[in-house]
């Protein structure tokens, strides 16, 4: 089994990556980002959290670590490396992702965005585009040769909640949930549903930009834990993958395991 490791900005994702080509996934569990803890820590709630999984990290053959907050990248490889005596492999545009780059700073690219993009290249029809609604909801493009485009970067949706509701004396802080009707009949409904319905209609608007450019049928692949939310809002048809990142960082693990 491969512990991988997806550090993100508001949650740390770990999951153990088995069976041939470590594509089955055997568990997924997280912990808080907490930029301040020391690897002893997250050392600590590792073993705590694999321990609940009755998972043994020192039987671990590998780590690889996916992350968007480079301060942690150091701690949470040493925590692994404490637990499982493995080194870990950290994701970047300098490994085999079996992409190519159309972008100016390839190695700028966020490592989550990296993954999704590698899972998507390997197992979904091209061109593609891939949706992750998490802290950020980043798109990303490829081409129908497997080329990473770019994409665009807009603030969660429930980041844009909080942010609503911070900026602002009568609005009520909310936590998103599917809508039940179009028009808001409350204030509640009415924030609610223009997130869902806002960020569903902003994603059919660029995918059937990028078609338009790209010339040629869009597959769009959505993961995260609002897209099941967001995907009935949606008006084209939207496939569902909320494995997509690991299924990335099996492949990554596979084609750059020493």
């Amino acid at each position: 089994m491969v512990l991988a490791v997806d550090i993100g900005n508001s949650n740390i994702c770990i999951g153990g990556l088995a069976g041939e080509a470590h594509r089955d996934i055997l568990f997924t569990t997280r912990m808080v980002t907490r930029p301040r803890c020391t690897a002893d820590e997250y050392a600590a709630e590792l073993r705590f959290l694999l321990a609940r999984l009755k998972v043994d990290p020192a039987a671990c053959e590998g780590v690889i670590v996916c992350s968007v907050v480079p301060g942690l990248t150091p701690v949470l490889a040493h925590a692994c490396k404490r637990l499982t005596g493995q080194d870990a492999l950290i994701v970047s545009c300098a490994l085999d992702t079996g992409l190519t780059f159309a972008v100016d700073e390839p190695d700028r690219v966020g490592r989550d965005r990296l993954a999704d993009a590698a899972a998507a290249a390997a197992h979904y029809p091209l061109p593609c585009m891939t949706v992750d609604l998490g802290t950020a909801t980043t798109y990303n493009v490829l081409s129908a040769e497997g080329c990473f485009l770019g994409g665009f970067i807009v603030p969660g949706v429930q980041t844009s909640l909080r942010a609503i509701s911070a900026g602002t004396a009568q609005l009520p802080p909310i936590a998103p949930e599917p809508p039940e009707h179009l028009v808001g009949r409350n204030t509640v409904e009415a924030l609610n549903n223009g997130a869902m319905f806002g960020t569903a209609a902003m994603l059919d608007g660029l995918a059937d930009r990028v078609e338009t450019e790209l010339g040629q049928p869009l597959t769009v692949v959505a993961t995260g834990g609002l897209a099941p939310y967001i995907m009935p809002c949606c008006k084209r048809k939207i496939l569902y993958d909320g494995d997509l990142l690991f299924k990335g960082l099996a492949l990554i693990w596979e084609k750059n395991k020493i």
